[in-house]
């Protein structure tokens, strides 16, 4: 029996991790209000992410998302545009893609820089 046909193509071209984490975030193009965002992530991966919050975000809204590097302290400002956004019970899902420049400086260390010379 062929199923090929039953299930819709993978869309990502990235796998997604599952992690909860908390986040903060910053909205650029704020629509009034505050501009401060909290989002509960729900899943990563190498390009964008998943998270939930209590408002909604438009697509092509930026946001500068505040990630943890480790509990000692430390963290990565990876700037982000939300892709879409739909009413769940939770509150709001959203995908966030995040913008290409912000992600080859978060790649950029002192360590990979002297790995390279």
């Amino acid at each position: 029996m062929n199923t090929q046909g039953r299930f819709a193509p993978e869309r990502r071209r990235h796998p997604r991790t599952q992690l909860r984490m908390t986040l903060h975030g910053v909205r650029l193009d704020p629509d009034g209000g505050d501009v401060y965002s909290t989002l509960e992530m729900t899943d990563i991966s190498r390009c964008g992410m998943g998270a939930l919050t209590d408002r909604w975000l438009y697509p092509g809204q930026r946001i500068v998302l505040c990630i943890p590097l480790h509990p000692d302290g430390g963290r990565r400002n990876l700037y982000s545009t939300v892709i879409r956004c739909r009413k769940t019970r939770e509150g709001y899902h959203v995908g966030l893609e995040f913008d290409r420049v912000s992600l080859d400086a978060a790649a950029y260390t002192p360590a990979a820089a002297a790995a390279a010379a």
